[in-house]
């Protein structure tokens, strides 16, 4: 004997996997609704609904309608198949990927999910009805034979669920658009509507048409003569046979000698200054080494020249110093010896020369050794190559955010960024100034560190994964066609 617990319980699982993705067992529908004719499922559902619905369409008393799900029919065991089990879980699916089908727009992807469990659903019932039947008639003849009135029942009930669902079971026929164009006909790929869609096809365009796909209906003619197969030696072609040649006067785009893609060549680029400005642009060579100097080597010239002015300003004050006190111990000695004025006057200017001379040796030493001690500065490369101007921050702005006033400082900048542009579209000038790019700079990095200032968590980032080629630009169309010239004849009259 065949157990049909097992059967459904074995139904039940192959379901429940199949519908992991579009949730039809889990979909909601009336518990008291029953069409007997599979043909007329949906329409008398539509008529189910209407009848229970106002004006707007809203049902009345929705919370009395009693729903149900296909897997709490599966367990409180409504598909028994001495119950009509087979055509019932027909019937239930058969509604519930109808529901769907009309809820979700057409070629979606639960559109195409729904419509395939609805396929797979059908053949599954169908198989199983078939293999049920033909195992009640392998069983022991001689049991069969006996007990013929209650397997007569149980076949009359099996074999009326089978031909309920194979007779309602249809292969669609496939569909394609179609438009006429002046040269040709253009046909697009099968569209992917349900058997199960009443709602009317929408057209991309009203030029469009709607064609069907049918068979070949000579599959089982003769097979051609020799003649069709073999390609035509003779200059004169057998006018009985088509021709043997697939796409003539087409030539492919192999023939021609096209230039390929090539990969960009930097060159001088790749370095580890900066090759890219705020936008995003390739800098050349000129615009990079100017943003060194600004940034670097000026900078740098400008310490060295300041901290040489600086030491030259600290000898001049040292050499003042010591003739001021030289002058000082001079005016002693001479009022202490008054006799030996001629000598103390030629010893007080050898030591006043010899004074001068020792400072000046002095400052000179000095200078000496702040130069070798002065050692060359630091710069890490890495710095240089992580920075960008959009990293420039100016102390207003470094001010701004110490003291919470980085709003004020952005709405004045947009404020004068609105009033300069103002000024040069009065003027009719295409290109901003200097300033006006500046100001634009600036407001676009106080924006950012705002932003930065307050994300708390990173935000996804598409990179682009393409790397720049220099693409070729072909002219013409793919393939090509070989334009022939005809001559028109010339009639004479006569």
């Amino acid at each position: 004997m065949v157990d049909f617990d097992d059967v459904l319980s074995s139904i039940h699982a192959i379901l429940k996997a199949a519908s992991s993705k579009c949730k039809v067992l889990d979909e909601s529908f009336p518990a008291k609704f029953f069409e007997p004719n599979p043909d007329s499922i949906f329409d008398s559902y539509y008529k189910f609904i209407r009848n229970r619905s106002n004006n707007e369409g809203i049902i009345k008393n929705e919370d009395k309608l009693a729903l149900t799900t296909i897997s709490q029919q599966f367990e409180n065991g409504e598909y028994a198949a001495d119950r009509g089990g087979f055509y019932r879980l027909y019937h239930d699916i058969h509604l519930v990927c109808s529901m769907l089908i009309h809820y979700y727009p057409q070629g979606t992807r639960n559109y195409q999910m729904v419509d395939k469990f609805n396929k797979f659903a059908t053949e599954l019932l169908l198989r199983e009805c078939y293999k049920v039947g033909v195992l009640l008639m392998q069983v022991n003849p001689e049991e069969y034979a006996s007990k013929a009135e209650e397997k007569t029942e149980l076949d009359r009930i099996i074999a009326r669920d089978f031909i309920k669902i194979s007779t309602n079971y249809k292969v669609p026929i496939v569909k394609t658009y179609h438009i006429k164009t002046k040269d040709l006909d253009l046909f697009s790929s099968v569209i992917s509507k349900s058997c199960l869609d009443r709602r009317p096809q929408e057209l991309p365009n009203s030029n469009f048409e709607i064609n069907k796909v049918i068979l070949q209906s000579n599959m089982c003619e003769d097979a051609p003569r020799l003649g069709f197969i073999a390609a035509n030696t003779s200059n004169i072609p057998d006018p009985t046979l088509p021709p043997t040649e697939m796409m003539t006067r087409f030539l492919h785009p192999n023939g021609y000698a096209l230039p390929t893609t090539m990969w960009l060549d930097y060159g001088d680029y790749k370095s580890w200054a900066p090759s890219f400005n705020e936008n995003g642009t390739v800098i050349d060579s000129t615009t990079r080494g100017i943003i060194w100097l600004e940034r670097v080597g000026y900078m740098e010239l400008l310490r060295k020249i300041s901290r040489e002015e600086k030491n030259e300003d600290e000898a001049d004050v040292g050499d003042a110093e010591d003739i001021s006190a030289e002058k000082r111990e001079n005016k002693q000695h001479s009022t202490d010896s008054s006799e030996n004025q001629e000598v103390g006057d030629s010893e007080r200017n050898e030591e006043i020369t010899e004074s001068s001379s020792i400072p000046e040796d002095g400052a000179e030493n000095g200078k000496q050794k702040e130069l070798t001690n002065l050692k060359p500065p630091v710069i890490k490369l890495e710095n240089l190559l992580q920075w960008s101007p959009a990293n420039y921050l100016d102390d207003e702005s470094v001010t701004s955010f110490k003291e919470g006033l980085q709003s004020e400082l952005i709405t004045k900048t947009l404020l004068r960024i609105r009033t300069i542009r103002k000024n040069r579209v009065k003027n009719k000038v295409g290109k901003p100034s200097a300033e006006e790019t500046k100001l634009y700079n600036k407001a676009r990095r106080l924006m950012k560190e705002v932003i930065l200032t307050k994300q708390v968590s990173r935000l996804p980032m598409n990179h682009c994964k393409s790397f720049p080629v220099l693409q070729a630009n072909y002219n013409g169309s793919i393939p090509v066609v070989r334009t022939q010239p005809t001559r028109k004849r010339k009639h004479k009259r006569i």
